[in-house]
């Protein structure tokens, strides 16, 4: 009874709140600023109700069954720079939008990352927005590598597919991942375990940089990545996406169909992706046992009325991924396999999948539950997530490693608005996980964990000012169970102890301050300062095994106590009609800072083969860097933007630098895009070059090397093409198209001699198509 309480709360307050509502609505013109012509086609989007609409060929919208309340409204077109106001809904029945041109790429302005749905100017918190156009059009293999070349985020890769998100030096259990309202919970501390979300379903995700403890607790220390819910399809509409990729040295083959409807206000979804790859290739060789399959599917139903919307969200992801141990022949120096067996040049490059290799699935029931009461906001969400990770070390037929994880989460929100201007906020979040070993190697041990808090949150506004102001209180229970080993290595009730029993309480206090002052039309300032929170995981407190494809043996540290950190952030941006130029600087304290260390070349024998061990540490620490953009757009065909972000990460116990830190790295582009005539069936088409320069890391720990600095020469070509009322997008890609030999420092695979993938192009055409729409009144 206890589990179904949430969703039977949901349920009476729809009910409750579907009939105490008159009906509203809006309509209006756009414009441009300049001329005062209309704008057909410009988009007028409501983030808190999750719906919108497109303006006519006289640049008008009308929205109806609206909420009596006070909400966001974001007013886009390509070519504009989109405007962000908060209407009284219960007051304000017209409201024209007058949009002033921008020869700058329109960047998505409305934010959820905090507690509030804002402008991201208003926001004191460093968070990038990524649109969906951008996520289709970067050729990747997962959807951690997309989102790899935001100014201050990085990945630590192995092989092709498996990617972990770093940001600002800080990764694994530091991240937090939301995906359509519910935090991804999939064993995150493993080097090797990527984050399950199909690429394909993300709609437009936020990169918050820096501490979020405020908001998601524990484990949001070093920033969140909020995958958005998409927007439901048209009113009275059933449309669908086909996606579809091939890329050249790892033959990937990428598809994904996607299904909508939107019936007065009910939506449902329907997604399936199915991706295969074989082995990819160095500038020097094939990388036996490096190829993929994955294959994903989801569901979505839910209804948006006036009183707000509530969306149900089923999604499995299905992967097998080959596991690369970099094991070679002494005398030849290629690769063997599992058996000792010299890999053949056809094997090597082939889509085979051979020991060792992960087999991991992901299930996830979620709800999100948005409430607009007047100028009150309650915002629910729920999930249930089971996952399995079986890894193959050994054999094909008996997984070594097999964890299975169970996760409850929920996270409740109440939002006031008042006097125009002062938005308070409050909420509670929890978590519960249960993990299970079924396999016949141990790396963790069975435990339980249980995790609430909760914080309040406010934000005052003035014409040009803003000031928030937040507490959170955490409390994170941890118990894990002993386990005995016999002389055969199986578990029995006595003999070798390979885990011992551990109960440990972690608390504390966290909080955040911040501010923002636009000086005028072109500058406008950020400042925060927040306080950071993470208890140790299971793996940093109990690990005692072998974990394959880490080349190393972990031994945890059980007297661990929690990080804290307090960052400080400030922001400087100016933008104009032709330039965009941003300065982002971040100064953060990390005490009981917990890391990995090889000490002194210890190692232990594993079946016949010597590894390195690596044991938890921790000591006081100090992470600071920055992050510059500059974004020139001097005429209307010709763009540039770069970028360039560092991290210095030292800890200062000890007076050594910290392992994993990203090296310096600068981006430039430059872009042009060719007019067409009005007729032509190809709209907008550009051409693209990128010139990446990652510098020599040499600040590195005592077991790490030096990596040295590379550049690589990447390209895009793209279209949109008009077919019929649809508007498909063609591209090609290229990544390293100079095949420069290379190791990324966050690489894992530079521990046992392999190099980043080489040169690569990447094909790939969106269809987007309309199946029924019924036309509004």
């Amino acid at each position: 009874m206890k589990r179904t309480t949430p969703y039977l709360l949901i349920l009476f307050l729809v009910l409750c709140s579907s009939t105490g509502f008159g009906q509203r609505a809006i309509s209006g013109h756009v414009t441009d600023k300049e001329t005062g012509e209309s704008l057909p086609g410009a988009t007028v989007y409501l983030p808190d109700l999750k719906s919108g609409t497109i303006t006519d060929k006289d640049g008008v919208y009308k929205l109806r069954n609206l909420p009596n309340s006070n909400i966001v409204f974001q007013v886009s077109f390509i070519g504009y720079k989109a405007e962000v106001v908060k209407i009284d809904l219960g007051e304000i029945h017209t409201r024209d939008f007058q949009l002033s041109p921008s020869a700058i790429e329109a960047k998505e302005v409305v934010v959820t990352g905090n507690a509030l749905t804002s402008d991201n100017d208003r926001s004191s918190f460093s968070l990038t927005p990524i649109n969906k156009d951008k996520l289709l059009t970067m050729p990747s293999t997962n959807l951690i590598n997309s989102i790899s070349t935001v100014p201050g985020v990085s990945e630590i890769t192995t092989g092709g597919e498996i990617s972990k998100p770093v940001i600002r030096g800080l990764g694994y259990n530091r991240i937090v991942t939301l995906n359509e309202g519910v935090r991804q919970e999939g064993n995150q501390w493993g080097d090797e375990h990527g984050i399950e979300i199909d690429q394909f379903s993300a709609d437009r995700i936020e990169v918050l940089k820096g501490p979020a403890s405020l908001f998601y607790g524990s484990d949001a220390m070093g920033g969140v990545i909020n995958i958005l819910e998409q927007t439901p399809a048209r009113p009275g509409s059933v449309d669908g996406e086909w996606v579809s990729q091939a890329s050249t040295n790892d033959r990937l083959i990428s598809n994904s169909l996607m299904v909508e409807g939107n019936q007065n206000g009910w939506i449902w979804r329907a997604r399936g992706t199915y991706k295969t790859a074989a082995s990819y290739r160095t500038p020097a060789e094939w990388v036996y046992n490096s190829g993929f399959n994955e294959k994903n599917y989801s569901l979505t139903a839910g209804v948006v009325k006036r009183w707000g919307y509530s969306h149900l969200h089923f999604s499995s992801f299905n992967t097998k991924i080959g596991m690369i141990d970099g094991l070679r022949d002494s005398a030849t120096g290629q690769f063997i396999d599992y058996q000792g067996n010299i890999v053949s040049s056809a094997k090597a490059k082939s889509r085979i999948i051979d020991v060792p290799f992960q087999l991991v699935t992901h299930n996830k029931i979620s709800s999100v539950t948005n409430l607009l009461l007047n100028d009150n906001q309650v915002k629910i969400s729920l999930g249930y997530q089971w996952n399995n990770r079986k890894e193959f070390g050994e054999s094909p037929d008996e997984p070594g490693l097999f964890f299975h994880l169970d996760t409850w989460t929920y996270d409740v929100r109440f939002t006031r608005l008042l006097f125009e201007s002062l938005e308070l906020v409050g909420g509670v979040s929890g978590m519960t996980q249960f993990n299970r070993n079924h396999g016949s190697s141990y790396l963790i041990p069975d435990f339980d964990l249980q995790d609430w808090g909760g914080f309040v949150y406010m934000k005052k506004s003035w014409e040009k000012f803003t000031f928030n102001l937040g507490l959170r209180y955490d409390y994170r229970h941890i118990k894990s169970y002993s386990l005995y080993l016999d002389s055969l290595g199986n578990a029995a009730p006595s003999g070798d102890t390979l885990f011992k029993a551990l109960n440990r309480n972690f608390q504390a206090f966290t909080g955040s301050t911040g501010m923002t002052f636009r000086l005028n039309k072109t500058v406008n300032f950020k400042f925060n300062v927040g306080r950071g929170f993470r208890a140790p995981n299971i793996s940093e407190l109990s690990a005692n095994g072998l974990h394959e494809g880490t080349f190393r043996y972990e031994i945890g540290n059980p007297d661990l106590n929690p990080e804290t950190s307090l960052q400080i952030d400030g922001e400087i941006s100016w933008d104009t009609k032709y330039l965009v130029l941003s300065f982002n600087g971040f100064y953060n304290i990390i005490d009981n800072f917990i890391y990995y260390r090889n000490l002194n070349g210890e190692k232990k024998e594993v079946n016949g083969i010597w590894y390195p061990v690596y044991r938890y540490v921790q000591g006081n620490s100090l992470l600071k860097g920055f992050e510059i953009e500059l974004d020139v757009h001097p005429l209307d065909a010709l763009h540039f933007d770069n970028n360039l972000d560092y991290v210095w990460g030292g800890n200062i116990t000890t007076s050594t630098p910290l392992p994993f830190i990203p090296a310096l790295h600068l981006t430039d582009q430059v872009k042009w895009t060719f007019k067409t005539r009005k007729t032509s069936a190809l709209k907008q088409p550009y051409i693209q070059l990128e010139l990446e320069s990652h510098f020599a890391q040499d600040r590195i720990d005592e077991f790490e090397t030096v990596t040295p600095g590379y550049v690589l020469l990447n390209f895009n070509i793209g279209t949109k093409i008009k077919v019929q009322n649809q508007s498909w997008t063609l591209y090609i890609s290229g990544k390293n198209v100079t095949d420069v030999k290379y190791y990324d420092h966050l690489s894992r695979l530079q521990d046992v001699g392999i190099y980043n993938m080489g040169r690569r192009i990447t094909f790939g055409l969106v269809i987007p198509f309309g199946i029924y729409h019924k036309q509004e009144n």
